[in-house]
This record gives structure tokens, sequence and C-alpha cells, in this order.
């Protein structure tokens, strides 16, 4: 099987790129003898690359989230329809979680280089760039819009080299002391909603921010988006209720709305910022809808 693996260096403040030259690269030739290697140079090239090769029938992502995205819209452009294997060495690693993959490098790379897979969901996002023009581009684990976005927008500009969950809380303490509600309007299934929320999160997979299961239940095959949005409330309320979205027992909060729903529609009376994956790629309005069981991931 003709395999590429995609390494992001940068992933995890250098060290995917040092854990892939002394221990990844090792394991994965034993597995699979020769194999094609690209290492990325920054932002949209794994994208690009995998975009334009597309007669790889496996294709492994050693790095984080954002990685990952740009790996599996490179398979999505290619159409080549290549099983993913993924080596999570990013800060967050959230998609990991919601399938529940192993942290163990051996183990990943096992599975990464065997032939057992499941096929997931992927939430097809068509938004507006920074430059004006529509966009659209392929989700795997949470698109988000307000509140959340400016927080990975903050985390993703910070400075400080730390992990993914305590990255997302230094931001979220920065940004929650200027933070104000956002009025979003949007439609899904079942109806029209409009409200002041702090952010309203569409879920694939669990969890966003380096470990809070924001959507606890969500299914990465059930063909649905679950939505999640966190209206206004004083800020004290907010920051006393923010722990329990580690353990997913926000749902219970009456400011908390969820809703399933196989597509939506988000829009807002001013430019709001989206996140997807854990990378902020441009503004409201935006449009998602689910592509069923689209992507094949190799699994244990």
């Amino acid at each position: 099987m003709k395999t590429l693996v995609v390494v992001n260096p940068n992933a995890s403040h250098g060290e995917s790129g040092k854990d892939f030259e002394t221990t990844i690269k090792g394991m994965i030739k034993e597995k699979l003898g020769d194999f094609d290697l690209h290492v990325t140079t920054g932002q949209r090239d794994a994208m690009s690359f995998v975009s334009d090769h597309g007669d790889y029938e496996r294709i492994i992502s050693v790095g984080g989230d954002g990685t990952l995205n740009e790996v599996v819209n490179g398979i999505m452009n290619s159409r080549s329809g290549a099983m993913l294997g993924m080596i999570a060495v990013g800060s967050g690693n959230d998609f990991a979680r919601s399938i529940d993959l192993t942290r163990d490098y051996g183990k990943m790379v096992d599975i990464a280089c065997g032939s057992k897979a499941r096929h997931v969901d992927l939430f097809e996002v068509r938004y507006r760039a920074f430059s004006g023009e529509k966009a659209a581009r392929f989700a795997v684990n949470v698109v988000g819009t307000g509140f959340d976005a400016a927080v990975t927008n903050r985390m993703n500009r910070s400075r400080f080299k730390t992990s993914g969950k305590m990255a997302y809380l230094l931001s979220f303490l920065i940004e929650f002391l200027t933070t104000r509600t956002y009025r979003l309007n949007y439609t899904i299934d079942s109806g029209e909603f409009s409200d002041r929320y702090y952010f309203l999160t569409m879920g694939n997979g669990n969890y966003f921010g380096g470990g809070m299961r924001i959507a606890p239940n969500a299914v990465v095959d059930d063909g649905l988006i679950d939505i999640i949005g966190v209206a206004k409330m004083a800020k004290i309320r907010l920051l006393y209720h923010f722990p329990k979205i580690y353990k997913g027992e926000h749902l219970k909060i009456d400011a908390v709305c969820h809703h399933v729903s196989e597509r939506i529609s988000v829009s807002s009376d001013r430019d709001v910022i989206i996140q997807m994956d854990g990378e902020v790629v441009g503004k409201l309005p935006m449009e998602i809808s689910v592509h069923k069981k689209t992507l094949c991931i190799l699994s244990a």
C-alpha cells in the first residue's frame, strides 16, 4: 500500500518534529518499510501537498488537530479516498480524544500502519474568508464562532509554551476580561433561533480546547451536528459554570442550548470570526452540512 507520512515539525511547540525523528519514524519504518515523507513548512502546506498528490492509498498525519484538518481537506480535494492514519502529537489532540485514540506512540503507529478502519462524518463548511470571498472547507472535529473562536485566535498567537489545556485556559482568562456576547441567528432542521450568545459550537467530536467536553453527546458517525450555544449570563455565573464543560455537565444549565441537526446556517449583524478544528479561518455567515461516513480512518 503506497503510504505518505505528513509531519508538522512545529506541532506541540516543536516536540512533534523531535519525536518523529527520534521515535516515530523508526517505528513506521519497521512496520511498513519504505514510505514517502512530507515535512510541512507552514499553514496550508499539508493541504496543498496532499491535494496535489492523489495517488496515495494511506496517509498518516503526524501533528495536531490543525495538521489533521489540512490532511483531511487534501484527501477530499484530491478525491483519492486514501485511508487516514493519525499520530497525535499536537498540543490539543481533541479529535483523537473523541475517537478514544491512545496517546502511546507505539500503539498509534500500530493502528496507523494497520488495516482495520472505520468511516466517520465530515462537516462541509461554507463561510466568508477574511478577504471577503466565499470559501469552503471540511471540518473533522468542531466548528465554533464567537467567544470560542476569539479564545482560539488568542491561543494560536500566544507565545506561552504550554499544553493545549493550559494554553486554552490562559487565553480564556485574558479574553474573558474583555469579551461580550454576540447576536447570533441560526437556522437548523427544527426551526430558526436568535439570541445573544457567548459562543456557538458545532461538534462532530466531543472535545475542544485541549480536553473540554463541549459536545458530550456527539457521535462521529451518526450523521448529525451537535449544536451547543452558551447564551448571555452574568460573567461571574459563566466563570462559575465553566469547569463543568470539562466533564460535559454544562448541558443542564438553563442558559445553555443543545440541538442536533443535519445542517445549520449561522449569521450575525456584525463581523464574527469562526474557528475550525482549532484554526481561525474566516467570518460569518456560514453554512454547515454533514457528509455522512465519508472519511476512512484507521482504527484499533
